[in-house]
Formats: structure tokens, sequence, C-alpha cells
């Protein structure tokens, strides 16, 4: 094993037991599965059967995928959210407690709408998607609620991540007591943005827009490398945040970090099975490896590795820190195969 595999083997490793407070819209993702078996008479649409036997598979959406991916790589997140006392809420809450994750931090909400996505498939291939929702701020006491239970366990907490899905639990006023509180404790802060709410973003840690919604931030295009570099450096600045990663699917990742041009962080070739999620692996495992001691640029790296794993998986889905190790291991298989860390060892 070289120096390469050794440190970031040891830093995967480090992730056990890391704890993370992952504040976010909490959602149930729905999939079914089917065969097209024709076009129907009625209208241009495909004619999808289900069987009996091959009901809905219920998988964590939105923060939940979040919190599903740090546990599922050795973490153990907290989750702070608002869900209604509804069906979907109930299953959601089943969810968590089957990936090991706590619940007594979500406030429940009684007129509430658990957020629902169902999403109709055949041959891998996503047809439809339904969604059951209803978005809208969350309470004044549930706020507090949340702001009070995060006060009791920062003195735990390594690190915090915001994930906004526009449902109407990040709420600025919100973000912004939790996000101080994490200043004042030396907690890092990682959000994932929608492009309504850029004031969350300030004073973190790294912020980890997609492409698109970079560009909607930016209000311009960021399709080619000179644009990138300029649109990435001013919304770094404009955004307030120390480091800015965006996401670009098969192009890979560019990192803004203070005072150095924006880094090219190249996707790794591989089948694309369903995307779907994939954002929320990014930001678990850049997250963890930076917490347990990987430089942002090395983090990001780690994070790219786990997103080209996830991928390959059907549905909203995770990666095991078996599975990263077995990366790190066949990427870094010789000496300066994806990059040098020789400055940063």
């Amino acid at each position: 094993m070289n120096k390469q595999q050794t440190r970031l083997s040891r830093i995967v490793r480090a992730f056990q037991g890391r704890r993370v407070a992952v504040l976010g819209d909490y959602m149930l993702d729905e999939f079914l599965r089917g065969e097209v078996t024709r076009i129907s008479p009625e209208a241009p649409v495909p004619v999808v059967l289900v069987q009996e036997h091959s009901p809905g598979i219920d998988y964590l959406g939105g923060a939940g995928n979040v919190a599903a991916n740090i546990a599922s790589l050795g973490g153990r997140p907290i989750p702070y959210g608002a869900v209604g006392n509804d069906r979907s809420g109930r299953r959601l809450r089943a969810l968590l407690e089957s990936h090991h994750i706590p619940t007594g931090t979500l406030v429940y909400e009684p007129l509430r709408i658990t957020p629902h996505k169902v999403r109709i498939a055949a041959h891998a291939h996503q047809l439809l998607r339904l969604d059951f929702e209803r978005p809208e701020a969350i309470a004044g006491r549930t706020a507090e609620k949340l702001a009070r239970s995060f006060t009791q366990q920062s003195p735990r907490l390594n690190a915090l991540i915001i994930s906004d899905y526009r449902k109407g639990t990040v709420t600025s006023e919100l973000c912004n007591q939790v996000k101080a509180l994490a200043r004042q404790r030396r907690i890092p802060v990682f959000v994932d943005p929608k492009p309504e709410h850029p004031e969350i973003c300030r004073h973190a840690t790294v912020v980890t827009p997609n492409l698109h919604e970079a560009e909607l931030m930016a209000h311009a295009p960021l399709r080619n490398r000179h644009d990138l570099e300029t649109g990435g450096q001013r919304l770094r600045a404009e955004l307030d945040c120390s480091c800015l990663l965006i996401t670009r699917g098969s192009e890979g990742m560019m990192l803004f970090e203070p005072n150095k041009p924006g880094q090219e962080i190249k996707s790794l070739p591989r089948p694309v099975y369903d995307v779907t999620g994939a954002g929320d692996t990014v930001l678990a495992t850049l997250a963890l490896a930076f917490i347990s001691g990987a430089p942002v640029r090395e983090a990001a790296e780690l994070a790219n590795l786990a997103a080209a794993r996830v991928v390959l998986k059907f549905g909203t889905a995770q990666v095991t820190q078996e599975e990263l190790l077995q990366a790190v291991a066949t990427e870094f298989s010789a000496p300066g195969d994806r990059f040098d860390l020789s400055e940063e060892q």
C-alpha cells in the first residue's frame, strides 16, 4: 500500500463515530418498478405493469439520505428537521430507525405534510415522478425546539450539515442561530443550498451547489473554464463562505478556496445507473473527511470517489465505509495516480 492509499484509508477509517448534525428537509422517497408492456390507447404514454408482489420500496430522501450516508460511512448522524404526524412521516421515522439513526431530535408538526416522492421506473429508467407535499415554513415553536436541541447537543458535535430542499425547515432565522453557535464552538458547517436561499451560505466552511444552482446564484452561465473560474471565484466571495465546491455531474467538480485558482477534480469514468441522491453522498463524505483530518481538496477527492460508487446503485442509495475503502485501494493503486499529497503530508 502506497502513501496515498495509507493516508486516505486512515482518514476514511477515522469517520467512525464522528457526530454530525444534519439540519434540513426530511423526505420519503418511494420507488415503484415495473415493466413497460405497451403504449396506452388513451394517450401517448407507456403502460407500466407493476406486479402485485412488487410493492414500492421506501428510501430516505433529502436530508434523510445525507444522514443515511453518514451512518453508512461509519459516522453518527443527529437529524434536525420537522415532519408531519402522517403516514409518510411514520414511514420516514421507521426508515431512520432501521438505519440506526435516532429520531428524538426530529420535531413533529400535527398539520404538516411530510414530503413524499414516488418515482416510477422500468428497466432502470425513471418514467415519472409524483410529488406529494405542501412546502411551508416551520412554525416558530418548531424552530425554537430545533435550536434548543442543537444547543444541547453542540458540545458533542463534530460538524453541522445544512441540507436545503425548499420544503420549509431551513429558514434563515434558524440557520443563523445554529451557525452562530457552530462558529462559537468551532464546529465546521457544510451547506447544500438552493438558489433562493443564498443567505444560509454565509460563514459556511464549504458550500456545495450543483452547476445549475451555481449558475442561478451567480446569475451567469458557467459552461467553459474561463466563466467557471471567474464566476466561481466571484460567487464564493458573494456567498461569504470559506470554500465553494461546484458539482458538475459527469464533468467532475470545481473547488474554490481563498487565494487559490479554481481546482478541477475530474470525474471517474463509470457507467451511471442512477444519479438520484448523489449530491447527498458528496455532502456526507466531504464533511466526514474534513472532520477526520483531510484538507478540503482531499475531502473533495474522497467525495468524488464516493459519488462514483453511488451512481452505480438504483434509487436513493448510500456508500458504505468498506466500499469507499475499496475505491481508495482501486483508484490510488500507484503513486501519483490521482493527485499529489506531498505538500500536505
